[in-house]
C-alpha cells in the first residue's frame, strides 16, 4: 500500500496515516481506558476505521490485514459509493460500469470532471440510493468518507489549479483499474499532495453538495 501511494506521488504523512490506520484495531464504540488511550490516541481517535480484528496477527505473530477486509462496511467502504452498489444491495464489492459512465458523463464540458461535476453526482448518487435502498446509512461520517476518496483523486490526477479530472483518467482508473498512463497521466512533480491539500478539497466538495438531510 505505502509502495502504491508512492507510485502515485502522495507525501509522506498522507502514506504514513492512512497506511498506521490500515492496521489499527476496529473499536466501534466500545470503552477504552486512559491508559490505552494516553499509550495510542492514535488509534483511538481512528477506531472506528481501523481493519484488524482485536488481537489479528499473522502466523509469526505480527499484526496483520488479510485483503478480504479491506472491504469492511463502513469502515472504509460505505453506502452511496461512486462506484459500486450499497452492502443492502448485496453485491458492494463489483465496481458498476453503469455508475463509471454516470461519473464519466457528469463532465460538464464532455472532457473532464471538475468540483461543481462531482458535487452534483453526489447529489444524484444520494437521491437513487435513498430510493433504491431502504436500509441505507449515510450520515456526515459517510459523507466526509465519500468527499475525501474524490478529492484524493482529484489530487493526484486533476489539472493542479482547477482540479479537473479527465474522464479518460476515470475510464482507466475505474473500468480499467489501472494507472492512466497511456492516456498522458505523470505523476505531479515538487510539491505532493498533502494532508492539508486533501482536507481543503474534500471540504470544498462538501460546502458545494451542501446539506445532505
Amino acid at each position: 500500500m505505502n509502495a502504491a501511494m508512492v507510485v502515485v506521488g502522495v507525501n509522506y504523512p498522507v502514506r504514513a496515516l492512512l497506511t498506521a490506520g490500515t492496521y489499527l484495531e476496529n473499536g466501534g464504540n466500545q470503552a477504552t481506558g486512559l491508559s490505552t488511550i494516553l499509550r495510542n490516541p492514535l488509534a483511538y481517535v481512528f477506531r472506528r476505521f481501523g481493519l484488524r480484528y482485536p488481537d489479528q496477527v499473522d502466523a509469526e505473530g505480527c499484526p496483520c490485514v488479510n485483503l478480504d477486509q479491506l472491504g469492511r462496511h463502513n469502515v472504509i467502504e460505505h453506502d452511496v459509493s461512486w462506484t459500486r452498489r450499497d452492502a443492502a444491495q448485496r453485491d458492494n464489492a463489483t465496481v458498476q460500469k453503469d455508475l463509471v459512465e454516470k461519473m464519466m458523463a457528469a463532465a460538464s464540458d464532455g472532457k473532464a470532471v471538475d468540483t461543481n461535476d462531482f458535487a452534483k453526482l453526489r447529489r444524484q448518487r444520494l437521491q437513487e440510493q435513498r430510493r433504491d435502498n431502504p436500509e441505507l446509512l449515510y450520515g456526515m461520517l459517510q459523507h466526509l468518507s465519500a468527499c475525501g476518496e474524490i478529492a484524493f483523486v482529484q489530487a493526484l490526477f486533476g489539472d493542479r489549479k482547477q482540479k479537473k479530472v479527465p474522464i479518460e483518467y476515470i475510464e482507466a482508473l475505474y473500468l480499467e483499474e489501472r494507472l492512466p498512463l497511456e492516456e498522458g497521466w505523470t505523476k505531479r512533480k515538487g510539491w505532493l499532495p498533502g494532508i492539508g491539500e486533501l482536507s481543503i478539497q474534500a471540504f470544498k466538495i462538501v460546502w458545494t453538495v451542501g446539506k445532505i438531510v
